[in-house]
């Protein structure tokens, strides 16, 4: 099953992508907002692993849980909203979350292993390292396993599965 974005309401329309010839075009109404509009099915992007682990958001009552991917550079992580610009959208309707709340810093060092940092956005609601609240301006190096809250919402830092073995 695929999941594509209603490009007025943002909301996802799944549907079976095996079902349907390479390169063809699909027209879909979505039962959000009534909108009318069509994709090529070789057209659909797939959304890359990453060599440099992940966040797990939990499951609360704004959201459930998800895995998003992170990339070497700055991760802007925040409340996913149409025409903002960030590397990690969490799905949520935790308003106490800003579109761009914190971000993870992922950079190699010279023995090539990734160094992770996190720094608030600067947020209204701060930004929550083990229950402990970063300062402003505060950059600390996370490890592998650690625990994040933005707003009423916690994530876990999960570094890349190479890291994991050592």
């Amino acid at each position: 099953m695929k999941k594509i974005i209603c490009p007025k309401c943002d909301n996802y329309v799944t549907f079976n992508e095996e079902r349907y010839e390479k390169k063809s075009s699909l027209f879909f109404v979505c039962p959000h907002c009534g909108k009318k509009f069509s994709i090529k099915v070789g057209d659909i992007e797939e959304v890359p692993g990453s060599d440099y682990g992940h966040i797990t958001v939990l499951e609360n009552a704004y959201g459930y849980r998800q895995e998003l991917p992170l990339f070497l550079g700055d991760n802007i992580i925040g409340r996913r909203s149409k025409g903002t610009e960030i590397q990690v959208p969490i799905e949520s309707s935790d308003v106490s979350m800003a579109r761009q709340h914190c971000v993870i810093n992922v950079k190699c060092g010279k023995s090539e292993i990734p160094i992770y940092t996190l720094r608030d956005f600067p947020s209204v609601s701060g930004t929550f390292l083990r229950h402990e609240c970063l300062g402003k301006k505060e950059r600390v190096v996370l490890a592998n396993g650690d625990i994040v809250t933005i707003g009423a919402t916690t994530f876990i830092v999960y570094f890349s599965d190479s890291e994991n073995e050592n």
